[in-house]
């Protein structure tokens, strides 16, 4: 009878193990997201994590595995587990959930250099009633955080950058904007027949033309085009130096409030291909857009520096100056491109590479 009763015993604990066991992540939710997308270089951020029991029944061990980007840092004391060939982490701890409660963490992070860093959620596992086995679920929440370079400092840069500015300040009575009329004039056969002013000629009874100003708004359009045969790791280290001058140009301007345009041939880590051009603009929407361009960018271009200047040159108005970042001088086939973008737009051109400042 004594043996019935234990073997009765055993009967209900192994149904009960399995069942719990099936059902121990019944009712669990898991969620972790970080509030900034675009970070700095060794900036702190906070990744959060808010884990909840919706059922009665409580979770007395809970293990967690966060899949994280393998060069994070976390402050405090937290067990990461590098995964042999694979670019990410794992940070693994328990926890335990009593019935309706709802248990939330914020982790302080660092990443070390420019990139994207993808986090891709964790899995979740927890055992039955006597610990015996356990049941395993994937939580797969897909977030970026992308760290744009560092800005590029050298006073010589800035330099440059301020006599190229103050060589189109000049310009700008040299170049008539055709938006400010002041006035009107005979018709010399030189003008243009849209410079025409049909009003004017009709009432005059000869042939007039509008008189323009010779003043307009400075524009700027910034191209990196960081094209190179070449893939070693001094090739790679000139390029990680372009996207740092790139992003000093655009400081730059936001400071002098010359609106600019962002134009790159460069491929990107899971982006898109037209954005690879940002419109006229200023302001903290407008650069956060090429940040995150470069800190996605890759080593790869969509097309040669010759083909993105030739494009270049094609749609450019007058008096729209250019500043063309590449890694290395330009050959003869890209100065001939340059060559037509001066002519087009009357405006000089520079060309930044890291040799030159």
């Amino acid at each position: 009878m004594l043996i019935i009763a234990l073997l009765f015993c055993v009967a209900i604990l192994y149904f009960v193990e399995i069942y719990t066991t099936k059902h121990a992540l019944d009712g669990i939710n898991y969620i972790t997201e970080t509030k900034n997308m675009l970070v700095e270089i060794d900036e702190e951020f906070s990744i959060t994590t808010v884990i909840t029991n919706s059922k009665f029944m409580p979770v007395l061990f809970l293990n967690i595995n966060e899949i994280l980007p393998n060069d994070i840092t976390l402050a405090g004391n937290f067990t990461l587990v590098p995964q042999e060939h694979k670019p990410y982490t794992n940070l693994v701890y328990s926890v335990y959930l009593m019935p309706y409660k709802r248990l939330k963490r914020t982790v302080k992070a660092t990443l070390p250099k420019r990139g994207r860093y993808t986090f891709l959620g964790s899995r979740l596992s927890a055992g039955g009633f006597l610990g015996l086995s356990e049941t395993g679920k994937d939580f797969n929440y897909i977030y970026e955080v992308v760290l744009p370079p560092k800005p590029f400092e050298m006073e010589k840069l800035k330099q440059v950058l301020g006599s190229f500015m103050g060589d189109i300040s000049a310009r700008r009575f040299i170049i008539e904007d055709p938006v400010l009329t002041v006035g009107f004039r005979e018709y010399t056969g030189r003008e243009p027949m849209r410079q025409i002013s049909w009003s004017q000629t009709a009432k005059f009874t000869k042939t007039m033309v509008k008189n323009y100003d010779y003043t307009f708004d400075p524009t700027v359009t910034i191209v990196l085009s960081p094209y190179t045969e070449e893939k070693t790791e001094k090739d790679m280290e000139q390029l990680e130096i372009l996207f740092s001058m790139t992003r000093s140009v655009c400081d730059f301007l936001e400071t002098t409030k010359v609106p600019y345009k962002f134009i790159t041939n460069v491929l990107t880590v899971d982006y898109v291909r037209q954005r690879t051009v940002v419109r006229d603009g200023l302001g903290s929407v407008h650069i956060c857009a090429i940040l995150e361009i470069l800190g996605r960018a890759t080593y790869n271009t969509m097309e040669s520096s010759e083909e993105l200047l030739t494009n270049i040159a094609h749609t450019a108005e007058a008096g729209r100056a250019h500043i063309i970042l590449t890694p290395q001088k330009m050959g003869p086939l890209e100065s001939a491109s340059v060559h037509k973008l001066r002519l087009k737009t009357g405006m000089e051109v520079l060309n930044l590479t890291p040799e030159s400042i």
